[in-house]
């Protein structure tokens, strides 16, 4: 159930099992990914202003119920919903992840990244333990390396658990070299992520015309699952669709290369093959349609990923959904061509 919920959202772009070729860039200095963020970083974000002491410093992730006291020079980041220091090249990417349990998902996620799986995602494998101080929520800290042209990457992830069904995951990443020097800083953020009392969850900031009794079944942060009755957990074969906000800044001239990207590096997937590829434009933005084969490695069973990309000025609309008899290509572009903002 975790697997198959997880595919939906696990892009490359943030999950650590696809993100062998996807560490954020910051300043102008391009990581592995080779999409910079914008020149200009953006303004940073105030503390927020409480009566107590221990709120003192905390700011809350853009687009996330989860907040943090930066240190060092870090200040909000213009490419991604994050943090990130331009003068040691470090980014720290933030999003919240819809699980079934979020009381099982610490153990899960504990047993599931072995060395073995890294390997085969291009990473080394460095450490993994859980944290557990009270009265914290539980959490998980992986720590893996990267070699990418010819330059060596530290790569953390932080899992935090939360409430209900969803966790948090905070990634920090940068050349090892940079990494060392502010590796204690890096720890204490890490280790002051929290929930914030106000929930990001809010009436979306786009329309979309579903098929009939069709409903979201569950908002976490910058994703919206949508199904037949908005039931949640996806019930098992049943068709669903996801909206995703990337919160990334993709140039004209390198659109083509993270399509390429996107498309090929699939977690939980092998065998991928585009089968498909136009261009389009949605609600005055250009945009893009693929449709890409491969095998589901829990299941061993062939699918069809249908995937729209909407190209915004500061970001990208990911739109995903598994071929069906019910939710077939007609359909699919249906509801993606509907997207508009409001």
């Amino acid at each position: 159930m975790y697997c198959k919920l997880i595919t939906l959202i696990a892009l490359c772009v943030f999950f650590i099992a696809g993100c062998g070729s996807s560490l954020a860039v910051v300043g102008n200095n391009t990581g592995p990914s080779g999409l910079a963020a914008a020149e200009e970083a953006a303004e940073p974000v105030k503390a927020e202003e409480t009566e107590s002491g221990t709120e003192e410093g905390y700011v809350t992730i853009p687009g996330t119920s989860l907040r943090f006291v930066p240190q060092a020079d870090f200040q909000q980041a213009s490419g991604f919903a994050g943090y990130e220091s331009l003068t040691h090249q470090t980014s720290l990417m933030a999003m919240e992840i819809p699980v079934p349990d979020a009381n099982e998902a610490i153990d899960y996620f504990y047993d599931f990244y072995t060395a073995d799986l890294l390997e085969s995602r291009g990473l080394e494998f460095i450490s993994k333990e859980k944290l557990n101080t009270a009265p914290k929520p539980q959490a998980l800290l992986l720590k893996c390396r990267l070699v990418k042209e010819g330059v060596t990457y530290i790569q953390w992830v932080y899992i935090l658990e939360g409430e209900g069904q969803k966790v948090g995951q905070i990634q920090a990443a940068a050349p090892e070299e940079q990494f060392n020097l502010i590796e204690s800083e890096i720890m204490n953020m890490l280790t002051s992520f929290q929930w914030a009392s106000n929930s990001s969850e809010a009436d979306t900031y786009y329309s979309l015309d579903l098929p009939t009794g069709w409903k979201l079944a569950k908002q976490v942060g910058v994703m919206e699952l949508y199904n037949k009755g908005g039931v949640f957990p996806l019930p098992a074969g049943e068709p669903s669709l996801g909206v995703t906000n990337l919160r990334q800044t993709v140039l004209a001239e390198e659109r083509q290369k993270f399509l390429d990207r996107m498309n090929s590096q699939r977690n939980y997937y092998s065998e991928l093959e585009v089968i498909d590829s136009k261009d389009v434009e949605i609600d005055g933005y250009p945009a893009n349609f693929s449709y890409v084969s491969g095998i589901e490695t829990e299941t061993e069973k062939s699918v069809i990923k249908q995937y729209c990309y909407i190209f915004l000025d500061q970001t990208v609309i990911f739109i995903e959904a598994d071929r069906s008899d019910e939710l077939n290509e007609a359909e699919f572009e249906r509801i993606a061509l509907s997207w508009k903002l409001k």
